[in-house]
């Protein structure tokens, strides 16, 4: 590198996550120059392919619709969470940003909507029913132009007909098109526009939502500023002078450059969920190697700031935030499928293990059938599976499977391949999933007389507001009990799989990476899961990593010009 070569900023953002397209998106607003490097040839790293949902309390949203909320009430609700490894000064810095933070996106042409998500525990003491997370709203991708094909795609399971996206809006008129003329409607006009975008040389959809709408949206804003975007770029080693970050090294297409950082750099990496050496060392209780996460994502802004003396927060209740999956694995193909919308959760699937006996409340947050997971895992259960009937395949899907009739070609190729099992017995179901039959006999007769009297005396299924959310209000006596009677039966092996890691880098409440000593390393943020989870590995609700993302950018941002003037 010559000195010719050095490029002179304001603010250095390594990630295009959340966490990173954020902060660039608040130092844009500042009139700071700023440059934001990403690793890929594309912008959104997880989040493009997430939910796009933030979990901030006392929004003004939240307001409009009449939510009783307070700060103390938020406080409650998170020391349940946390227990003794609450962080009162970074729950205060998230309260004190959280709201601004979504102001500000909102003025950048980011805004949210409150949707009807309860807290994932909202009959603990502080938890709601309503009024914390809110969805980031819908984009035409056509407003990009040819920039539309440097967002990340969502993953397989949210498109449909070669790339087209289905919103929360949309999937249940994809899923039933003929139960209405307006659903019949809705997606033909969607359909339409979907071969209209492609015969336009569009690779996918451009009517897109939820994360990846919201990594397009951010990104058109800065576009619309002198923020520099390098792809391609990943960061190579962090610059320190006099015991200050200055800047650092990014690798690009041309060699490796020096950026000199007149305010700092903030880590946005996405955190260390396929890096297996990190996972080896931070995780060995929590044997995986499945993950939604972006596949980049291992862990380079963590190693950048170990080697300039940062320090990692390993003091969490679980390493990662999880979710079940399951796998399609194949001679072509390998590819993990994430516990899905359209089966999450719903009456008339049950899960068991190798005993044939159930082991959590299915309707229960996807981090908790996880934890609950690992713990028959550790006992000695090696084999766990949804089990469910013809009529609920029918109707909802079951993993990667669609409902009818979009399953109709699929169906056979998922039982070729042994991503699904099928019988028309549970005995002879059991029997070729290495289930104990008469374990398995037995349950599924407990769990279908629960449906009779709509209470779930094992595991409570159906009590909480969030079990609830997932119900069908159809189904009687429990929105969340329906019988596993008619057959064929299935059985879907499930695995544990990351949404992300909650272990990353100590900070203090201003998003600073603090060494050994407990003191910030000047010149040097995190924010996103580089930075460890502010909910100390805890699943409060939807939302709680992209939430405390864009606060905390917001809080790294802030200080970093209030430092610096």
């Amino acid at each position: 590198m010559t000195k010719e070569a050095t490029l002179q900023v304001d603010l250095l953002v390594f990630g295009s996550g959340a966490g990173g397209l954020a902060a660039s998106v608040f130092a844009a607003q500042r009139g700071l120059r700023v440059l934001l490097c990403e690793k890929s040839a594309q912008l959104g790293g997880t989040t493009a392919t997430s939910g796009g949902v933030v979990w901030i309390p006392g929004s003004p949203q939240a307001h409009e619709a009449g939510i009783v909320d307070s700060a103390e009430t938020v406080r409650t609700y998170l020391k349940g969470e946390a227990g003794e490894l609450y962080r009162e000064d970074l729950v205060a810095a998230y309260l004190a940003h959280g709201v601004p933070a979504l102001e500000a996106l909102e003025k950048a042409g980011v805004p949210f909507d409150l949707i009807d998500m309860p807290d994932y525990h909202s009959a603990a003491p502080g938890g709601l029913p309503r009024g914390r997370s809110l969805q980031a709203r819908a984009y035409d991708g056509r407003k990009l132009g040819a920039d539309f094909e440097k967002v990340r795609p969502p993953i397989g399971n949210l498109l449909v007909l070669g790339g087209m996206m289905l919103g929360p809006d949309d999937v249940a008129r994809f899923v039933r098109p003929f139960a209405s003329f307006s659903a019949f409607l809705r997606v033909v006009r969607r359909v339409v526009r979907h071969l209209g975008d492609r015969l336009r040389g569009y690779t996918r959809g451009t009517v897109i939502s939820n994360g990846n709408a919201m990594v397009a949206r951010m990104f058109a804003y800065l576009r619309k500023t002198d923020a520099q975007i390098w792809l391609s770029s990943p960061l190579a080693s962090l610059i320190e002078e006099d015991g200050r970050v200055v800047g650092a090294v990014v690798t690009t297409p041309e060699g490796p450059r020096r950026v000199d950082a007149r305010l700092g750099v903030v880590l946005a990496t996405g955190g260390f969920p396929h890096s297996p050496a990190l996972r080896a060392e931070f995780a060995p209780d929590f044997p995986h190697r499945h993950s939604m996460a972006f596949g980049a994502n291992t862990g380079d802004g963590i190693g950048a700031a170990r080697a300039v003396g940062g320090q990692v927060d390993s003091a969490l209740h679980s390493p990662g935030l999880w979710t079940p999956a399951s796998e399609l694995s194949t001679s072509k193909r390998r590819e993990t499928f994430i516990y899905g919308y359209l089966d999450r959760g719903r009456p008339g699937v049950i899960a068991v293990d190798g005993t044939g006996r159930r082991f959590v409340n299915e309707s229960n947050s996807y981090h908790d059938i996880v934890l609950a997971l690992f713990e028959r895992q550790r006992a000695g259960q090696k084999r766990c599976y949804f089990i469910c009937d013809a009529d609920f395949v029918h109707r909802r899907g079951l993993g990667a499977v669609r409902p009818w009739p979009w399953n109709l070609v699929q169906m056979p190729q998922m039982l070729r391949n042994g991503y699904l099992l099928r019988a028309n017995t549970l005995a002879e179901l059991a029997s070729r999933a290495g289930i104990d039959p008469a374990g398995l006999e037995d349950e599924v007769r407990r769990h279908n007389a629960f449906c009779v009297t709509g209470v779930d005396t094992d595991f409570g299924k159906g009590d909480t507001a969030y079990n609830r959310s997932w119900g069908d209000p159809t189904v009687k006596p429990n929105p969340n009990l329906a019988p596993i009677a008619r057959g064929p039966f299935y059985a879907l092996p499930i695995v544990p799989a990351t949404l992300g890691t909650a272990i990353g880098l100590k900070t203090d409440a201003q998003a600073r990476v603090v060494d050994a000593a407990g003191a910030p390393i000047p010149g040097l943020y995190a924010c996103g899961n580089e930075l460890a989870s502010m909910m100390r590995g805890a699943y409060p609700g939807g939302g709680i990593t992209l939430g405390p993302a864009i606060t905390f950018a917001h809080a790294a941002v802030g200080h970093a010009q209030a430092a610096h003037p």
